[in-house]
């Protein structure tokens, strides 16, 4: 009755991550296919990535920009066509409201048909910039299906506006027809990445800051074998995993759990 959505159909992706390379190890491989078949990827990116040292004489600033510049190589490789940054403070005290606010104007302004993000509901995710992202995505993807989602926003924008003008070159609105969850323990998608996973890797690697030399065997063969871990769910070398929902699974859903 309530059919999920196919991934691989969507054309316009708006990727909401909390920090940079969250996407590319959750989602890297599908965003690559998906870009290669003509869709169009976008990615918001909620914080500053400050925190991403374990050098406690970094600045955060100088952290900030080092990881900005990975991101903005780690897109080329996947060929993300735009990036966008809220640049609250990674792990800072700002609250799901406000980013929630900003995704509404960046979804009434990009019109995505898919929001990607990471999963809010992963059991044990201590991260308050996983949770706030999450949640925020999905509420803004859920309250962007009503005209008067504009009453909705609040937070750092103050009063509620009016929606931004449409992306160019789309200028039909489109509805928020999917959210899909990457870093997901209840996963529903599976998708193959075999031809893609070189990429996903080099896009991974092109953030050096969070996966440096010494510490990359460990973390590329965790990702290979949870993608076989996946593949063997779709019959492919490798796969990628995700709970994708519509908006009516979102809302008094007590099934969306088994979806």
């Amino acid at each position: 009755m309530l059919p999920v959505p196919d991934l691989l159909k969507a054309r316009r992706i708006l990727c909401v991550q909390p920090h940079p390379d969250d996407v590319e190890v959750g989602a890297g491989g599908t965003i690559a296919r998906l870009t290669s078949s003509g869709a169009t990827v976008a990615y918001v990116t909620v914080t500053d990535g400050g925190l991403g040292s374990l050098n406690p004489r970094d600045p955060r600033r100088e952290v900030a920009l080092r990881r900005r510049r990975e991101q903005e190589e780690a897109a080329r490789i996947l060929g993300v066509s735009e990036l966008r940054w809220l640049d609250f403070p990674d792990g800072g005290a700002y609250s799901e409201d406000e980013v929630r606010g900003r995704l509404l104007a960046e979804i009434a302004r990009f019109q995505p048909e898919t929001v990607l993000t990471v999963d809010p509901w992963l059991p044990y995710e201590a991260h308050p910039d996983h949770r706030k992202t999450g949640f925020a995505a999905v509420g803004a993807a859920l309250l962007s299906t009503f005209p008067g989602a504009a009453a909705a926003r609040s937070g750092a924008e103050g009063p509620a506006k009016e929606p931004a003008p449409v992306a160019q070159g789309n200028p039909a609105a489109q509805a928020v027809t999917s959210v899909a969850l990457c870093i997901t323990a209840s996963p529903n998608t599976f998708i193959d990445v075999t031809t893609t996973w070189e990429r996903k890797m080099e896009a991974i690697r092109a953030h050096a800051s969070q996966f440096p030399e010494v510490s990359w065997p460990f973390f590329e063969s965790y990702f290979s074998a949870k993608a076989a871990e996946y593949g063997r769910q779709v019959e492919a070398e490798r796969a990628e995993a995700f709970k994708v929902l519509a908006p009516v699974h979102l809302h008094v859903n007590p099934d969306a759990m088994w979806i």
